[in-house]
C-alpha cells in the first residue's frame, strides 16, 4: 500500500492533479441542469436521483420533481404518495422515501433550513457521506471528499488499487488522496470533475484513455494491463429467483390495489396483490398442481380483503387462466410475473362495494346510495392513507404504482372490458 502511494507521488512530479482536472472539467463539462445553480436543496435532490440512475433519464424526473417540489417545506409537508408518484418509474422509491424522511427532519429540527456543513447533512435521516459530500462541497464549498461508483473507478485506476473497493480499507486510501489534492477554492467543481470524468471518459467497459487529462499519470495506464479490471469487486450474489403469482381484480374500468408495507421491497408503493415462491415451484405446469382449496388459499393469502371471496371462489370453481411469464430485476431479486385477472360480477355487489364503516374513507365526497339498509360509497379517489382501494385505469398514472407491474398495465388496456 505504501509503495503505491510513493510510486504515484513520483509519477505525478511538479503536476498538479487538480490544475489537471479542472482545465478539462471547464473545458468539457455537460450542460446539466443542477450545475447551474448553487441551491443546496436542488443539488441534494439531483444526486439522490443520480444513484444508479442515467443522467439521462434523471433530467425529466428532477426538473418535474422540482416543479412540484421546489423546496425542503414543500417536499416535507407532501404525502409520501404524492411524492412516490411524482418519482414513478424512476425506480428505487427508497431514495424517495428517505429524501421524504429528512425533509421531516430538517422542518422538525433545522426550521426548514438545509443544514450548511458536512457533519450537519450526517445527522439528516438518509444522507450519507456520498450524498453530504456532494453538497457540502458544491453548494458550500466545503473542502470533503464525495466518493460515488465514477470516483471509485477513477481512482482504482490511477492507483492501480488491487483490493476490493467496497472495503473500508479502500474508501479511507482514496478519501486520503482526494483530500490530498482537492484544492482548498474550488472543492465542488474537483468532486464534479471526477465524477464526469469516470461518466463521459474512464467509463466502466471502454475507457477513452487517450482522452483522459490525468492519463500520463494513471498507474494503471502506466502497467500496461486492462484497465476493466479495476475496480476490483467483490464477487456478486447472484440474483434470487422468485416466482410471483399475483392477482389482478377487475370490476368495470376499475381495478383493485393494495399498499405494500413500510418496510423491505417497494416499501410503500401500491401493488397488485400477489404471493411469492422461491425458484423450483412451476405454476405454469397443468393446473392440477394444486386444488380449488390450495388456490383460494392462495388468493386469500394475497389479498387482504375478504369481500370478494365468494366471487373468487365461482370464479376458481369454473377454471381460469394463468397469463405471463413477465420478468423484473431488482438489484439482489428477479421477480417471474405470473397473474390471474378475475372480472368480478355484479352479481356480487353486495360483496364488492367497501363499507364506509369498515374500510375506506376516501378524501373526496364521492357518491353515496343506499341498498336495503346499508349505506355504500361509490369510489372516484383513491385514499393514500389508507391500504387498499379501487381506481379507473385511466386513474393509474396518479398513484404510485411500480414499473414491475407495467407489463400487466399493458395487457389490461388491449383487453376489453365486460
Amino acid at each position: 500500500m505504501t509503495i503505491q502511494k510513493e510510486t504515484h507521488k513520483d509519477m505525478l512530479g511538479e503536476q498538479n492533479i487538480a490544475d489537471l482536472l479542472l482545465t478539462w472539467y471547464d473545458k468539457t463539462k455537460r450542460d446539466l441542469p443542477w450545475r447551474k445553480a448553487k441551491d443546496p436543496y436542488a443539488i441534494w435532490v439531483s444526486e439522490v436521483m443520480l444513484q444508479q440512475t442515467q443522467v439521462k433519464t434523471v433530467i425529466p424526473y428532477y426538473e418535474r420533481f422540482l416543479q412540484r417540489f421546489p423546496g425542503v417545506r414543500e417536499l416535507g409537508e407532501a404525502s409520501l404518495d404524492d411524492v412516490l408518484t411524482v418519482w414513478q418509474g424512476l425506480g428505487y422509491y427508497s431514495r424517495a422515501r428517505r429524501m421524504w424522511e429528512g425533509a421531516h427532519y430538517i422542518l422538525a429540527q433545522l426550521t426548514g433550513k438545509m443544514p450548511n456543513s458536512f457533519d450537519e447533512l450526517l445527522k439528516v435521516p438518509g444522507i450519507g457521506k456520498y450524498t453530504a459530500g456532494a453538497v457540502a462541497s458544491i453548494a458550500y464549498g466545503q473542502k470533503v471528499s464525495a466518493i460515488d461508483g465514477n470516483v471509485l473507478r477513477v481512482i482504482s485506476r490511477l492507483l492501480a488499487w488491487t483490493e476490493p473497493v467496497e472495503s473500508i480499507n479502500s474508501y479511507r486510501h482514496f478519501d486520503q488522496h482526494i483530500a490530498a489534492w482537492q484544492p482548498s477554492l474550488r472543492p465542488g467543481d474537483f468532486n464534479q470533475g471526477l465524477m464526469e470524468l469516470g461518466a463521459t471518459v474512464c467509463t466502466p467497459t471502454k475507457p477513452n484513455c487517450e482522452g483522459c487529462p490525468l492519463v500520463q499519470i494513471c498507474l494503471g495506464y502506466k502497467q500496461g494491463g486492462d484497465l476493466r479490471d479495476y475496480p476490483v469487486k467483490k464477487i456478486k450474489v447472484q440474483r434470487q429467483e422468485v416466482t410471483r403469482l399475483t392477482f389482478v381484480l377487475r370490476r368495470g374500468d376499475k381495478v383493485y390495489l393494495q399498499k405494500r408495507p413500510s418496510d423491505g421491497l417497494l416499501a410503500d408503493l401500491w401493488e397488485f396483490p400477489g404471493v411469492e415462491f422461491l425458484q423450483g415451484i412451476q405454476l405454469c405446469e397443468p393446473l392440477s398442481m394444486f386444488t380449488y382449496l390450495e388456490w383460494f388459499q392462495l388468493f386469500q393469502d394475497a389479498v387482504s380483503d375478504r369481500s370478494f371471496d365468494r366471487n373468487v371462489q365461482d370464479l376458481i370453481a369454473q377454471g381460469f387462466e394463468l397469463q405471463g411469464p413477465l420478468w423484473y430485476n431488482f438489484s439482489h431479486r428477479r421477480w417471474k410475473i405470473i397473474w390471474i385477472t378475475f372480472d368480478l360480477s355484479e352479481a356480487y355487489v353486495d360483496h364488492g362495494k367497501l363499507r364506509l364503516a369498515q374500510t375506506l374513507n376516501p378524501r373526496s365526497e364521492g357518491e353515496l346510495f343506499k341498498e336495503g339498509k346499508e349505506t355504500y360509497l361509490e369510489l372516484k379517489e383513491h385514499l393514500p392513507n389508507q391500504s387498499r382501494c379501487w381506481i379507473s385505469l385511466n386513474d393509474l398514472g396518479e398513484i404510485p404504482l411500480p414499473i414491475a407491474f407495467r407489463g400487466i398495465l399493458d395487457k389490461l388496456y388491449n383487453t376489453k372490458i365486460p
